[in-house]
């Protein structure tokens, strides 16, 4: 019995170590997928002038069921997995909009 429980303890450690290894690149995703919700959205609401509702219909509708877009005091938030992951984007005059994060 006392043999297996180094093995059970390694087994255990790998899989952990495969999960950190592979959300990684769910971050990462999800970083670039925040950034760019944020930044497209706010050219779209200060720069062009047009309503959210209208702003919304450039993006597919899947991809924005699991995002959260906070829009106030000429900046847009875009947050992604429960708020853990979130970029901001505001609007400059003169300059358009820029992110901030």
């Amino acid at each position: 019995m006392k043999r297996k429980w180094p093995l059970i303890a390694g087994v255990l450690v790998l899989l952990v170590g495969i999960g950190v290894w592979s959300a990684r690149d769910t971050f990462a995703t999800a970083r670039i997928g925040t950034t760019y919700v944020a930044k497209q959205t706010c050219s779209c609401l200060f720069v062009a002038g047009r309503p959210l509702d209208s702003c919304s219909t450039d993006f597919d509708p899947e991809s924005l069921q699991s995002l959260d877009v906070v829009t106030g005091n000429n900046a847009v938030t875009a947050s992604a997995l429960g708020g853990l992951i979130s970029s901001r984007a505001e609007f400059e005059n003169g300059f358009g909009c820029h992110t901030v994060n």
